[in-house]
């Protein structure tokens, strides 16, 4: 296993499949164009997926970078919220927001194709982190979900946000 982990065939799938859906959309517009709602709602929703996944890819991708070359698990931050965020920014938020964009009905598809991918091959990953981490990344996988936070993460949400803002202001007056 790589540092990339499973992230490349996992890539191929995600790319190959909204290469396809987009094709369709291309060739056939007016039959699979999503026209029941106007462009500016998919847009505006796709344009805060975006942001949002990036933020949490980016921070995530970061994060794992400097633990790897420390040769340790990542096991705080986005890493405390689910074990695979970079593969879940990607998932439920980079893919999605690009797909609001399009407006299409076959690329509906391309985040269900992305998690079957996603599914079948993270096991390899899992075994590589641990035999590589064994007890530590056994305990972690017990109490950390995989791509979708936990309901005491949505619980914790709104004091969480409140906190990030109180931090955000009282950083703005120093």
């Amino acid at each position: 296993m790589t540092r990339c982990g499973i992230g490349p065939e996992f890539s191929i799938v995600s790319v190959l499949s909204g290469i396809v859906a987009g094709m369709l959309t291309y060739l056939y517009p007016d039959q699979l164009t999503i026209q029941c709602i106007p462009y500016w709602y998919f847009a505006a929703f796709g344009i805060g997926f975006l942001v949002l996944g990036s933020v949490i890819y980016v921070h995530s991708l970061r994060r794992f970078n400097c633990l790897y070359k420390k040769r340790q698990l990542a096991t705080d931050g986005p890493y405390s919220i689910v074990r695979h965020p970079i593969y879940a920014a990607w998932i439920l938020l980079i893919g999605p927001g690009i797909i609001l964009f399009f407006r299409s009905w076959p690329m509906l598809f391309v985040p269900l194709i992305t998690y079957a991918s996603f599914k079948t091959s993270i096991h390899k990953e899992d075994k590589y982190l641990e035999k590589k981490f064994g007890r530590t990344y056994t305990n972690y996988r017990k109490t950390v979900n995989e791509l979708f936070p936990s309901r005491k993460f949505w619980k914790d949400l709104p004091d969480l946000c409140l906190r990030i803002c109180g931090n955000i202001l009282s950083w703005r007056k120093s």
